[in-house]
């Protein structure tokens, strides 16, 4: 995965979708799918512990996941598969490894699941077909339930030989995974009960396939370990029931804190989970106050559709709690080639003057050292070695920024969010802007300006005073590309921060204070002024309004202005009134009755009078307009 530079037409490449100008899962069949993103592997030496313990210390210790492993019962081997030429190739370099006391031996296996899927079902477009239409078949529309307990067992499925090994078997989960992202089916439950389950690494791809998911069934498998569910940990974030029982994992359990165990670890997995087996873990009112992102102010958000918006809050909200409470959890989602950078504005000028007393946020010193504002910055070297790439990095400098509080969860309307996807890399762009609180200076301060200089420097006297960067309120804007990871985890990409001083949220409100202000403004309209509705003929009876044809006092060949309004229509309307009555009256060349009636009739919006003038012209007598 190679994510190349921002700005001037830079972009991202990764394996995850992009493989040589093409795209991973825009395949043909299901057996290029597979050859394509699954490479064999087999291991030896493992056997001082078990296979699950094998295959998390190669995650740890080599930073490669091993996906869908099973054991051969006749040779003993341990065999998985890695997504890339390039990870098995660097896990033969691990041979000799010290694991449980013996030495791990890599080898690349053959994947025999293309040949022997080819033998039972006589070719690949076969295959799918197979697999689409049992999927159809399974499907309920009117509850929105996949039901896929009991595959193994399907006659149909068993006929065409999908189960004849444990190869086959474990790859036809993922396969049909990929089919049902493809069918894009409206799915809130899932039933994947009986199916002989001993964890969920050939079932991972549900999270990516579903990310929605409400409902959960796993009965009956054969899940025996809690630590199973660190495979979803952080991507099925709207499940919120979960059927275990039938397990061992549930059928062992010898004490009630085994019991609060398991309850404890799957509700640190799915954070709005709910119901298990039938029993309420939380309570859901108050949990979904906690997790809302309730955004009222709708003409501050843009999101691209109800997907969208569900992913871009719910990650948005659980980024910037992280970003306050400890960054170093934030670095599971970056990689070895993600990017930040961070920029200062100093320019900006809405400055808001809270009091006299108070930082108005514009000392920038735990700023400025690592700033990157191109029209500052202008050294090709210190604009590269100011762009954070890899997780040592973008932690380092997320340790030399101050500590923080964002408000986003208690006054969302204080933040504007904009989301969209981004094709190119099959994620979502996220853009927020707002402010926070500095509550501390920064963890790290190597390197960084922390002391403001304020008496005068000369060779005779080289000490000058200093005194502590004050903290305060600023204002930023973020944009974060999300992209999707390895097993249905979410990656930063990119992400560009800019710091400028605090300023007002004018920007995202001005709507807003448009509609109070038209509201105030009609408010003001005095209750004996006749307003007949839109859709009434025009009066020529109004008690109010003189039936002349022009405005007494106006210059000929000149427009009227106010002073020359009659005395009864200026005592009847408010200053504001008078002025647009005028500048109808100027633009339509109507009467001033007529003119009365129009901005009455459009309740004293410009915009909504012209458009109801252009749409009676053809209709207006002739005595509407002046001579």
């Amino acid at each position: 995965m190679s994510y190349r530079g921002r700005g001037r037409g830079g972009g991202y490449h990764n394996n995850y979708n992009n493989n040589n100008g093409r795209n991973n899962y825009n395949h043909q069949n299901v057996d290029s799918y597979v050859t394509q993103n699954s490479i064999p592997i087999e291991i030896m030496g493992w056997n001082g512990a078990s296979s699950e313990e094998c295959i998390n210390f190669i995650s740890r210790k080599c930073k490669i996941v091993v996906m869908n492993h099973s054991v051969d019962s006749n040779t003993g081997i341990l065999k998985g598969y890695v997504k890339t030429q390039d990870q098995a190739n660097e896990l033969l370099n691990w041979s000799g490894v010290k694991f449980a006391g013996q030495s791990l031996k890599f080898t690349k296996g053959t994947n025999s699941f293309s040949n022997k899927m080819s033998q039972s079902s006589g070719n690949s477009s076969n295959t799918i077909e197979v697999i689409t239409q049992f999927i159809k078949s399974r499907y309920q529309p009117d509850i929105k339930l996949l039901n896929l307990s009991s595959v193994k067992h399907d006659p149909q499925l068993t006929s065409q030989g999908f189960f004849n090994s444990i190869s086959t078997s474990s790859k036809f989960f993922p396969a049909l995974m990929k089919i049902a992202g493809e069918i894009k089916l409206d799915v809130v439950s899932v039933d994947l009960s009986g199916n002989e389950l001993t964890d969920l690494s050939s079932i991972s791809t549900l999270a990516v396939t579903f990310p929605l998911l409400q409902n959960l069934s796993l009965q009956n498998n054969n899940l025996s370990r809690i630590k199973v569910f660190e495979t979803w940990k952080r991507k099925l974030n709207f499940l919120r029931e979960l059927l275990l029982r039938g397990n061992p994992l549930m059928n062992n359990v010898s004490s009630p804190s085994d019991v609060e165990n398991i309850k404890f670890e799957v509700m640190r997995a799915f954070p709005r989970l709910i119901v298990v087996d039938g029993e309420i873990l939380r309570n859901e009112q108050a949990l979904n106050e906690t997790l809302s992102f309730g955004f009222t102010d709708k003409s501050s958000m843009f999101f691209q559709d109800e997907e969208i918006r569900n992913m871009a809050t719910n990650f948005i909200s659980n980024y910037l709690k992280l970003w306050d409470s400890n960054r170093a959890d934030l670095m599971v989602l970056y990689q070895a080639e993600s990017q930040f950078s961070m920029q200062v504005d100093s320019s900006h000028p809405y400055i808001i003057e809270t009091n006299a007393n108070s930082n108005n946020g514009t000392d920038f010193g735990y700023y400025l050292s690592n700033s990157r504002n191109l029209t500052r910055v202008s050294s090709a070297k210190a604009r590269v070695s100011r762009v954070a790439i890899g997780q040592e990095q973008i932690f380092k400098s997320f340790s030399q920024l101050p500590k923080t509080n964002h408000e986003i969860l208690t006054k969302p309307e204080n933040f504007s969010v904009e989301s969209y996807r981004f094709p190119q890399l099959n994620g979502i762009m996220i853009s927020i802007h707002g402010s926070f609180e500095e509550l501390a200076k920064p963890d790290n301060t190597e390197g960084l300006q922390t002391s403001i200089p304020t008496g005068p420097r000369n060779k005779f006297n080289n000490h000058q005073k200093h005194k502590t960067i004050p903290l305060g309120k600023k204002s930023f804007d973020r944009t974060l590309v999300v992209i999707p990871g390895p097993n249905g985890a979410m990656i930063v990409a990119s992400d560009l921060l800019l710091i400028r001083p605090y300023s007002s949220l004018d920007a995202w409100k001005q709507p807003q204070l448009a509609q109070q202000q038209q509201q105030q403004q009609q408010q003001q309209l005095p209750p004996h002024v006749n307003t007949p509705p839109p859709s009434a003929p025009p009066s020529s009876g109004s008690a109010t309004i003189p039936p002349v044809s022009g405005i007494p006092g106006a210059i000929p060949g000149h427009g009227p202005s106010v002073a020359d309004l009659p005395a009864e229509v200026k005592a009847s309307l408010n200053p504001v009134y008078q002025e647009l009555l005028v500048r109808i009256i100027v633009e339509t060349k109507l009467t001033l009755q007529y003119g009365l009636m129009l901005c009455e009739q459009s309740h004293w919006d410009y915009q909504q009078c012209i458009v109801n003038f252009k749409n009676s012209m053809a209709s207006l007598p002739r005595e509407a307009y002046a001579p």
